[in-house]
């Protein structure tokens, strides 16, 4: 009984602790206010991400408390969300207890892109609750839990646009798993399908529930004239900028190379996955803002931890 209180105690700690450092290091946009997102006044593509404003607003009427105490009290419960997750994505690969130790490792590694003072050092509410989905996602496809996954997809879609990331991940997971390619895609069609309809569903719902918000829903440019894309490669003409890449990725390219013969085979793929959407960012998001990187990170570091966990597994053994 005392145990389960500590290590309850320490979960409490650490999500209370990363909601602090989070609002501590990262300040607020600008371009769409705290108070803007709060009240689903920002302007695109920020105000059609309205589903940490929807819980955000029983607590706001049932309180006095200031938006930023709301803002971090809600990101402490998606950093314990982002906790049991990631549990739940590693649980089958690595055991139990293992685990633990992997879903509390993560937030150490988040302290590169998320915490470090880079140049757009923003908090936005929905950053961690979308790496709470991707890792919830993966859990549910990765066991066949297609109809969660499907529900899932549909709230996750209402918080951010990442929520496509799953019924992608659940494809590089279940498609090549045995000799017969075209026997797999048949299979996983139908759930993929469904959960990419759940997430067209939800961004329609939200586009016609907000339809006042100024701005395009995605930014191919950077004011009238300059591509985006363009803008991006400019940045990484520069050199220097190559070494701060791997660590916005908080290193794991590198575990991945390291590592890669110790990965599962249906997890590989998912670098697949990662590497489309990191090529989808470069078109409508500035690759030197780290925080665009989070579900990345996870369909990163779902495999390498276990991968790790294997290598530790085999070092244990050979030095009995």
């Amino acid at each position: 009984m005392l145990a389960r209180a500590c290590r309850g105690g320490a979960l409490v700690l650490l999500a209370a602790g990363w909601a602090a450092l989070r609002l501590q290091m990262n300040g607020e946009y600008k371009g769409a206010t705290w108070a803007q997102i709060a009240e689903f006044t920002a302007p695109l593509p920020f105000g059609h991400r309205p589903l940490m404003s929807l819980v955000a607003w029983p607590l706001r009427a049932a309180t006095d408390w200031p938006l930023a105490l709301v803002w971090g009290a809600l990101e402490a419960a998606a950093a314990l969300a982002l906790w049991f997750a990631l549990r739940a994505a590693l649980r089958p690969l690595v055991g139990a207890r293992w685990d633990m130790f992997f879903a509390t490792c993560f937030f150490a590694l988040l302290a590169f892109p998320l915490l470090l003072k880079h140049k757009w050092a923003v908090f936005y509410p929905w950053d961690t609750p979308a790496m709470a989905f991707t890792a919830g996602g993966l859990a549910l496809v990765a066991s066949r839990r297609f109809a969660a996954a499907t529900a899932l997809c549909f709230v996750a879609a209402l918080n951010r646009e990442s929520a496509a990331l799953i019924p992608a991940a659940a494809l590089a997971l279940h498609v090549g798993l045995s000799r017969h390619v075209l026997r797999d895609i048949f299979e996983v069609i139908r759930p993929v399908l469904a959960m990419t309809a759940a997430v067209a569903a939800a961004r329609l719902a939200v586009a016609l529930a907000l339809p006042d918000n100024p701005g395009p829903a995605l930014h191919f440019a950077l004011g009238k004239n300059t591509p985006r894309w363009l803008h991006n490669l400019e940045w990484l003409a520069e050199p220097v900028h190559w070494l701060w890449l791997p660590m916005y990725f908080a290193l794991l390219p590198l575990a991945w190379v390291l590592l890669w013969k110790r990965i599962p085979a249906e997890h590989r793929r998912l670098a697949l996955v990662a590497l489309a959407w990191f090529f989808g960012l470069m078109l409508v998001a500035n690759i030197y803002e780290p925080r665009v990187y989070g579900e990345i990170l996870v369909l990163l570091y779902v495999p390498v931890a276990a991968a790790a966990c294997r290598w530790l597994r085999a070092d244990t053994l050979g030095a009995a």
